[in-house]
């Protein structure tokens, strides 16, 4: 966050050091004619603001209107501009006449781009964060299940190691203690206590016996479980919180979309606005 490093000074010369006596006699000491060392200060801290890291804005409405349409970017671009250059217009004119007297707000256009590259600061640290969640959700799954073969009447006659993917409805699971449950389904044998605070958050284990319902990722904790398969894939409880949080993330929330409504219309009418004032 470089604008920090440039806004804070700004902000302090403008907004605090004038009601501090000692410093704000040094800021408003005169270095030609009308122009103040605080003002000259504020103009070479917030010019790299305004055109170095702020350039994603002009970039972006630049895009924008060669394409006919006018997001936010640029009235953010307008509104800094106008606060910028007629700062601008008051350090010359406070420089080159001895009775000029006029306020700079270069504050104004160094905060307002700060505040802004903020926002989306922490919205990509919140996005990150969600992306964090869906990974660790998705490391619940346990790699491997142990397959168990049933013969015609249903004896056991066989178990293998395979992929947790190739889990088939009806197949029959068997999960060891410590071992993740492999997938949605019901006790068909076994009794054990199984761990599914990461999933439901409750706090104790749940003790299940022969047709309870176990979930896909929580963990078996003393006892061995034989469970038949119900849900599996994307159809698994886990599969499906994960598809909502992504869901989730990508989509806009209604007053984002309300916002986009607007700013369709807001937009052209201050930039016509700004036009105007600029004529007269």
């Amino acid at each position: 966050m470089w604008s920090l490093v440039f806004t804070i000074p700004v902000f302090l010369t403008s907004m605090v050091f004038m009601y501090i006596p000692g410093i704000n006699h040094v800021l408003d000491t005169k270095v030609i004619n009308m122009l103040t060392i605080g003002a000259l200060i504020r103009w070479l801290l917030s010019t790299p603001v305004q055109f170095l890291i702020g350039h994603r804005f002009y970039s972006s409405s630049y895009k924008a209107l060669r394409h006919g349409s006018a997001n936010m970017d640029v009235l953010i671009a307008l509104g800094t501009n106008a606060a910028y250059f007629y700062s601008l217009y008051s350090v010359i004119g406070a420089a080159i006449s001895p009775n000029f007297e006029s306020m700079d707000f270069f504050e104004t256009s160094s905060m307002l781009i700060s505040f802004i590259l903020l926002g989306k600061y922490l919205e990509v640290l919140a996005k990150g964060k969600t992306s964090e969640a869906i990974t660790n959700l998705m490391n619940l799954a346990p790699e491997t299940a142990i397959l168990l073969t049933l013969d015609e009447c249903g004896n056991l006659s066989g178990e293998s190691e395979i992929d947790s993917r190739l889990i088939q409805k009806n197949d029959v699971i068997k999960v060891i203690p410590g071992a993740k449950v492999a997938c949605d389904g019901f006790v068909i044998w076994g009794q054990s206590h199984v761990n599914e605070s990461m999933i439901t958050g409750e706090a104790r284990p749940v003790g299940k016996r022969k047709g309870s319902c176990v979930i896909g990722g929580t963990v078996n904790e003393n006892g061995v479980l034989h469970v038949q398969a119900t849900n599996v894939g994307s159809e698994s409880a886990l599969a499906q919180i994960v598809r909502l949080v992504e869901s989730a993330q990508m989509a806009k929330a209604p007053v984002q979309k309300f916002a986009d409504r607007i700013s369709k219309y807001f937009v052209p009418f201050v930039s016509s606005d700004f036009c105007l004032l600029l004529r007269f």
